[in-house]
């Protein structure tokens, strides 16, 4: 038996887009809405198994209350989010909320595929973001201790500055017209930090930001925490 999907998805070529992916990989796509309010709630009582699929446009300012309103009406069903940046704090909270998966909206569609289908065996599917997260928190946290403090790197004013946007997740584009300053002196600058960081990427330069406590004061419990996790296209 095919597995019940409903798509929640503001934007109408991504909901197309989204549906003609899962259609040709034997889902069975019963429902597409722009808004949650439109969902049918006897198309998930009378599924096996549903699975609806809400995008971050849908979610609101708070997605983990979104999600369990959404699961206090629709008890049964699986809730999959697509977001477009990875948050750590608000992945915790959704997935406390009872939603089986947390992605990104630009995942290539074999990963989205490969997703719904555990979902639809009933597994919760933490998204690939998390792994290189957790894997770059360890290798910073683990000489931190050494170096806690920002006069340790030898960081020029720029560099300090452009290290605590980078802790707040911000990319190139937006750090450059922060500070009044050209992408390419940007790029220049964050190649610079790295080195004397002493780390490989962005992430672990935003881990060793809230480390050093750059940017802005340290997180309070529940604060969201944004990544950005392109390194590639951000170095």
């Amino acid at each position: 038996m095919a597995t019940a999907v409903s798509l929640a998805i503001k934007n109408a070529l991504v909901r197309e887009g989204v549906r003609r992916i899962l259609s040709d990989s034997w889902f069975e796509i019963v429902e597409t809405v722009d808004h949650l309010r439109e969902l049918d709630a006897d198309l998930s009582a009378s599924a096996e198994i549903h699975i609806l699929v809400i995008d971050r446009s849908l979610l609101g300012v708070d997605g983990a209350a979104t999600v369990a309103a959404t699961l206090a009406s629709f008890p049964d069903t699986r809730i999959v989010t697509l977001v477009d940046s990875f948050d750590f704090s608000q992945m915790v909270a959704i997935y406390a909320a009872g939603a089986h998966a947390y992605f990104l909206d630009h995942v290539p569609y074999q990963a989205l595929v490969a997703m719904m289908q555990m979902v639809a065996i009933g597994q919760k599917v933490a998204p690939p973001e998390l792994v290189d997260l957790l894997g770059n928190m360890l290798l910073v946290t683990s000489h931190s201790p050494q170096n806690s403090k920002v006069d340790s790197y030898n960081l020029n004013e720029r560099e300090r500055m452009v290290l605590g946007h980078l802790g707040q997740g911000l990319p190139n584009k937006a750090i450059a017209r922060d500070l009044g300053v050209s992408e390419s002196a940007m790029k220049a600058s964050v190649k610079s930090i790295l080195k004397k960081l002493g780390v490989r990427n962005r992430t672990q330069a935003a881990v060793m930001a809230r480390e050093l406590s750059l940017g802005k004061p340290s997180r309070q419990p529940g604060e969201s925490v944004t990544v950005c996790i392109d390194d590639a296209a951000q170095a």
